[in-house]
């Protein structure tokens, strides 16, 4: 499977903000092997791994953990590229988030990123799916303050959110994300998330004319397709990634999504040297691993997060696939 990547332009707001700091960040581009000239090009994409790596080496080069939000707070219509157009542009806040999520795969692969409007809330959830990349606070920081700051300036400043979640544990002060985000805040959470009243959901936006919205979405409907994968294991991985992992997609429905029948998905997952268990478990194991690696929940708690019932089937699992019990996997992890 093709390297996940992301749009080069992305980085370019972020290195731009570490210069604001009054630090350099041509070292850090160089780290990755990134030129200036690489973030002008509107064409260009980076390997995602890259951009999360940046993202933490500057954190730690400009000596603030809370460097994602920092950056979150400054983004604005050129921050995200296209997509930033695109949202400001919406007639009203709802479509500014449909169609950024409807979008974001195309300037950004592996990861998650939904909307849902359930009529007294709606929530906006984003996370990155390749659970290799553990370090990766910074961008889910940067990624839900940079939407909570596209919807502030859409309506002017008139819209206030419920709450927060972050996959992470908190680090540094409470206060400075309560401040930020001007809601509860919450840690160690099933995604990264961010919750509104839904009336705020028609509100008519008050930066771009209407009038670009449509010119923007054919620009990046002739963009997608860009780097995907096309063969039939990456398909159906993206759609077992891209659902929670305590609930999982059926075989069923994944190949009613790809047109074909239930035999006949199993035959062709199988000619690809795999099958739907095999995947399905390879995620909510690699999920698990990650956990234990980066948090403190409890192995019980990490299996109900992963879609387990009880955490004696989890062990078992867990042991078959790393050939360790959960609780030796952290402590070698450590």
């Amino acid at each position: 499977m093709a390297e996940p990547q992301i749009a080069a332009q992305f980085l370019r707001h972020v290195a731009n903000c570490v210069e604001l700091t009054g630090h350099s960040a041509a070292s850090l581009l160089a780290r990755i092997g990134v030129t200036r000239a690489m973030l002008e090009d509107p064409d260009g994409l980076i390997p995602l791994a890259n951009f999360i790596a940046f993202f933490e080496d500057a954190a730690q080069l400009v000596r603030n953990p809370h460097f994602g939000l920092h950056v979150g707070r400054l983004s604005g219509s050129d921050s995200l590229g296209p997509l930033s157009f695109l949202f400001l542009s919406a007639p009203d806040l709802r479509t500014a988030f449909t169609s950024f999520t409807r979008h974001l795969a195309t300037m950004q692969q592996a990861s998650r990123n939904q909307f849902t409007d359930e009529g007294r809330w709606a929530t906006f959830s984003y996370g990155v799916l390749d659970q290799s990349l553990t370090r990766r606070r910074q961008d889910a920081e940067y990624s839900i303050g940079a939407m909570v700051s596209l919807a502030r300036q859409f309506t002017g400043g008139e819209i206030e959110f419920r709450e927060v979640r972050f996959e992470h544990e908190r680090v540094g002060e409470y206060a400075r994300y309560r401040d930020f985000f001007g809601c509860d805040v919450f840690f160690e959470q099933d995604c990264n998330a961010i919750t509104m009243d839904g009336r705020y959901l028609d509100t008519r936006g008050r930066v771009l004319s209407p009038s670009l919205h449509p010119i923007i979405e054919e620009h990046l409907q002739r963009l997608a397709g860009r780097g995907s994968d096309a063969s039939l294991t990456g398909q159906v991985r993206a759609l077992i990634e891209a659902a929670p992992l305590d609930a999982p997609p059926s075989l069923a429905e994944v190949a009613s999504r790809l047109g074909l029948s239930v035999p006949t998905l199993n035959r062709r997952l199988a000619a690809e040297g795999t099958g739907w268990r095999t995947l399905v478990n390879a995620q909510r194991m690699e999920a698990a691993a990650r956990l234990l690696r980066t948090s403190r929940r409890n192995v019980s708690a990490i299996a109900l997060d992963v879609g387990f019932s009880e955490s004696a089937s989890f062990t078992r699992a867990f042991a078959r696939h790393f050939g360790l019990s959960p609780g030796r996997y952290r402590k070698t992890e450590k």
